[in-house]
């Protein structure tokens, strides 16, 4: 993947005129032009100048997308993505849809080696299966992809799993969005709308067996940092209230380490997305809407994300770092991760971006049998106003609300 790439050096390029960039994206032209000498792509066009960018080699990803006038919502790292698949525990290739298995972590995780009597930085391993490696495209037309790769993981008891993913990624039309969301398109507003549909096929030689662990799919966006984004994840109050609607106990609990962080707004959970702090929270299948999203004020950019939900209750991986969980089945239905440096605390993080991720449930899948899980982004962009009376409507809190929650006069 080494190419003479001096001219392509990673800065923040047509986005340095939008207020709060920390990300190093360039326009969407010259990221593609990138991949295609050190990768591949494949651009799907939107409406009204709106464009989609996938790449099968770098594990099937979404790369980034084009909306309004945000020339990349996704992270893109071109220098790691031109070092190539050399990075010791994660070739972080960014995107803002990945395929991953879960769970990450405890006695059924896949992220660590058999046998590990602790879990660490050190000895965390994203699966080579889809740490490297393309995804084969087996159909493309002028909206939609499909790819499919073989995987196969081992969890931390040492149990081996063979399967076979498929995923189909695809444009949303706007005139879908009534039927996706419940909405009509504003004239004034710009919009970008994708999925990916994923399934994962156990093709192993046995049945899967609770007693020895289980898999799930696990979708992780991973959207460019800025110091004016905040994640926005509504939650039900139904269920369970004697148990908190969030878990915010992955690395650390946020909400008692740095408050500021992390707030409940309404009904919603509000999460800085700056990288410049390591922190995550999740929600449980139970008080999960199935909707969950972001905002810069800086770009005036919605990000709307949907994704699967069952209806009745079922297994969900959990992926807090105990070797020996309670309740290995007591999982996050939808997790949201902001990254930083550790060493450098309160500065942006090299790799500055924010992730909103969902996953499907864990469930013991016969020889043969599949599972399925779509994640659909929803990019709008344009007046404030307009996007004001779209978040409201859709995520349930006011984009004020939270501006004057997470930025409060004089701080």
């Amino acid at each position: 993947m080494k190419y003479q790439t001096s001219c392509l050096l990673v800065f923040c390029g047509v986005l340095s005129t939008l207020g709060g960039c920390l990300s190093n994206s360039k326009g969407f032209d010259e990221i593609r032009i990138f991949l295609d000498r050190n990768a591949d792509s494949i651009v799907l066009e939107g409406e009204n100048g709106s464009k989609l960018l996938v790449s099968p080699r770098l594990q099937g990803r979404i790369m980034t997308a084009k909306v309004g006038k945000v020339e990349s919502t996704g992270l893109v790292p071109l220098e790691t993505i031109e070092e190539g698949e050399t990075h010791e525990h994660f070739n972080n290739f960014g995107g803002i849809d990945r395929f991953w298995i879960g769970p990450e972590a405890g006695q059924y995780g896949v992220y660590f080696p058999p046998g590990a009597k602790e879990l660490t930085r050190n000895n965390w391993q994203v699966p080579a299966s889809f740490d490297k490696g393309a995804f084969t495209v087996t159909e493309k037309n002028a909206g939609r992809i499909r790819l499919q790769k073989e995987m196969e993981v081992t969890n931390l008891r040492g149990v081996a799993f063979k399967t076979m993913v498929t995923r189909e990624i695809g444009l949303i039309p706007s005139d879908a969005l009534d039927t996706e969301l419940g909405i009509e398109l504003p004239s004034e507003i710009s919009y970008l709308g994708c999925y990916s549909d994923n399934q994962l096929q156990n093709t192993g030689e046995a049945d899967w067996d609770p007693a020895a662990g289980l898999i799930g799919i696990w979708i992780l966006s991973m959207f460019n940092a800025s110091d004016q984004a905040a994640v926005i994840a509504p939650f039900k109050t139904s269920g369970d209230q004697s148990k908190p609607a969030y878990n915010d106990e992955y690395f650390g609990k946020v909400s008692k380490d740095t408050p500021e962080r992390l707030k409940v707004v309404d009904q919603a959970v509000i999460f800085r997305g700056d990288a410049r702090k390591v922190g995550k929270f999740g929600i449980s299948q139970e008080r999960t809407t199935g909707l969950a999203g972001s905002f810069d004020f800086g770009k005036n950019l919605l990000t709307v994300v949907r994704f699967s939900v069952p209806q009745t209750m079922e297994r969900y991986g959990n992926s807090t770092w105990h070797v020996d969980q309670e309740d290995p089945y007591s999982g996050d239905a939808f997790q949201s991760y902001n990254n930083g440096d550790n060493e450098k605390p309160g500065e942006v993080a090299s790799d500055a971006f924010y992730e909103i991720e969902s996953a499907s449930p864990v469930r013991a899948l016969r020889k043969g049998e599949s599972i399925r899980h779509r994640h659909a982004i929803y990019h709008f962009q344009g007046p404030r106003e307009e996007l004001e009376k779209l978040g409201s409507k859709l995520l349930g809190v006011s984009l004020k609300k939270i501006e004057e929650a997470m930025w409060p006069a004089g701080s």
